[in-house]
């Protein structure tokens, strides 16, 4: 009895639970390619969402970059690579870049949905059209904006590489 009672004590003194928190509002998001989108003549990637930069990468040249993007946090991409088309490559690295200057396309006819799984189409958007804006990302999951329509497709539909087209 004396250790019933100390168990109980404990566990409401230290607020321990052994009941497995259930949080379905978090995944991981799924690894994706996007491509430097920026008419500045040089794109910052930051330390952290904000931060101080660590890198900026020269766009006169018009080359393009393609992202590994890894995570997602209120309009800021997290990246672990950085690869170019003139074969320049950063790797084992982690940075941030704003999802302004960040775009991709598509080879493949795209119906938009409401929301990530959702069963409304928005639309429909036709392969190999012009880039689009990433505006959010979610699990595997990606909200676009091409010219105004803007939707929800998964990421393994989109296509990462600014001068070809994916498979």
């Amino acid at each position: 009895m004396k250790k019933l009672i100390i168990i109980t004590f404990c566990l409401a003194f230290f607020n321990v639970s052994f009941s497995q928190e259930s949080n379905s509002n978090t995944c991981m998001v799924k690894p994706f390619k996007a491509y430097i989108d920026d008419k500045d003549d040089y794109s910052n990637i930051r330390e952290s969402p904000s931060g101080p930069i660590v890198l900026k990468l020269n766009n006169t040249y018009g080359y393009g970059y393609i992202l590994n993007v890894i995570d997602y946090e209120n309009g800021w991409l997290k990246i672990n690579s950085i690869s170019g088309v003139d074969e320049y490559e950063i790797s084992n690295f982690e940075g941030w870049i704003h999802g302004s200057i960040v775009g991709a396309a598509t080879t493949y006819n795209l119906e938009l949905l409401d929301k990530p799984n959702g069963k409304t189409k928005i639309g429909t958007l036709k392969g190999e059209h012009d880039t689009f804006k990433i505006k959010e990302v979610y699990c595997e999951w990606i909200k676009i904006d091409c010219n105004g329509l803007v939707g929800w497709v998964q990421s393994d539909k989109i296509c990462g590489n600014p001068v070809t087209t994916c498979p």
